[in-house]
């Protein structure tokens, strides 16, 4: 009988872990950024945009894109949020629990958690 209770507590522990989503759900704001002072003066006279982040999905202006998945990947010392869907993946470098960086290039959209 013990083993029957701790059979069942441990399947909903584990149910209950695989719904804890990415981590990184919110609203976030995001500002255009670029190690060019010239790029990135007009990218800050763009001023900003806000964006939700769920656990599969973004919406930004009243469009919602959903994910197949949305997780964490770790790339040597890096980490990425990935959103991934039958298109192919999208990775945002992980700053910090509160910050995330879209693209790499010239011009990069920095993302910060507001709510």
């Amino acid at each position: 009988m013990k083993f029957f209770k701790y059979l069942i507590v441990l399947t909903i522990s584990a149910v209950l872990t695989g719904c804890g989503g990415h981590g990184f759900e919110g609203e976030y704001e995001a500002k255009a950024d670029s190690s060019n002072k010239f790029l990135s003066s007009m990218a800050g006279a763009m001023g900003s945009d806000k964006l939700v982040i769920g656990a599969d999905f973004i919406e930004s202006g009243g469009s919602r894109t959903m994910f197949d998945e949305i997780f964490v990947r770790e790339s040597g010392s890096e980490k990425y949020l990935v959103f991934k869907n039958k298109e192919g993946e999208e990775g945002w470098k992980i700053v910090d629990d509160n910050t995330l960086i879209q693209g790499n290039g010239l011009v990069s959209v920095k993302l910060t958690r507001v709510n």
